[in-house]
């Protein structure tokens, strides 16, 4: 009881970062078409910055984690305006936000090396769930967070006069401009969105895991990989896709060991898809 209840507690915290970092990779598929190999980056800037500033300039975590979120953004928006002209080619999109992320990983390389860095957890101590099940209490609020924010950003796709224009862009972008709704401020505003999702997402991974350059690479194939399981350009479908992978990960983990953790997370996909390929909510175009 107390492993389930372990496997569960874990499962659902790590599935609530992915589903931040895979709904912002599927935002914009959804909207513009393309797949943004540099959402990685806002991933990992934002936590790098967050240790940057505590350390270097004794700001406080919170305040940190504002301003980690605030240059996410900055960068998603200038991903936005380096695929500008070039959204209509999607390989020179693969490969000029690939070639951008790789570049981010050596100046992270470089600036702070290779080793693993840990992030200052806002809120210390350790929490009794159950009998003697002990959860940090950094875990715990990690998920009331990355769920506060999904239920936030459902919200808003759907009750917002902007989430609505994302949603008409993203079904029909040419019907969208007859209708008078300007797609570049929508493409806009859907890069600004994911950006912070991801800069959430790699604050809340920073407060449980050690963080490294590499982490830019590794996060986009989890984004990728549960965004195909779920569906592309399906929102739902990524943050169920999300959990699914989530608890999976960590139930093979204290099972099997973490060595075994990211081949039967992928193995998984493959069988699901291989049963339903275009995921669990895509739909045949």
């Amino acid at each position: 009881m107390i492993e389930l209840l372990e496997i569960f507690v874990f499962g659902t915290a790590m599935g609530g970062i992915f589903a931040l970092l895979a709904s912002g990779f599927s935002l914009i598929f959804g909207v513009s078409r393309i797949l943004n190999f540099a959402h990685g980056v806002c991933f990992s800037i934002s936590a790098y910055l967050v240790i940057y500033f505590i350390k270097e300039f004794s700001v406080d975590i919170f305040s940190a984690s504002i301003l980690g979120i605030f240059f996410a953004v900055l960068v998603g928006f200038f991903v936005y305006a380096l695929t500008k002209y070039i959204r209509h080619n999607v390989v020179m999109v693969i490969i000029v936000t690939l070639a951008f992320a790789l570049l981010v990983e050596q100046f992270l390389l470089l600036s702070f090396g290779n080793r693993g860095l840990t992030m200052p957890p806002f809120v210390e101590g350790i929490q009794v769930i159950y009998e003697n099940l002990r959860i940090a209490k950094v875990r715990l609020l990690a998920i009331a967070i990355a769920i506060a924010t999904l239920l936030a950003l459902e919200f808003f796709i759907s009750r917002t006069i902007i989430g609505k224009r994302i949603n008409a862009v993203s079904q029909d972008i040419e019907a969208a401009k007859l209708l008078g709704i300007n797609v570049e401020k929508v493409l806009i505003a859907t890069f600004l969105i994911s950006s912070a999702l991801a800069g959430i997402a790699g604050i809340l991974y920073a407060q449980i895991f050690n963080i490294y350059p590499a982490m830019i690479l590794r996060v986009l194939i989890y984004a990728f990989a549960v965004v195909i399981l779920g569906g592309l350009g399906s929102f739902r479908g990524s943050v169920v896709a999300s959990f699914i992978i989530g608890y999976i990960f960590v139930a093979t983990m204290k099972t099997l060991g973490a060595q075994w953790s990211e081949f039967v997370m992928l193995i998984t996909i493959v069988a699901i898809l291989a049963v339903r390929p275009t995921g669990l909510f895509g739909v045949k175009e």
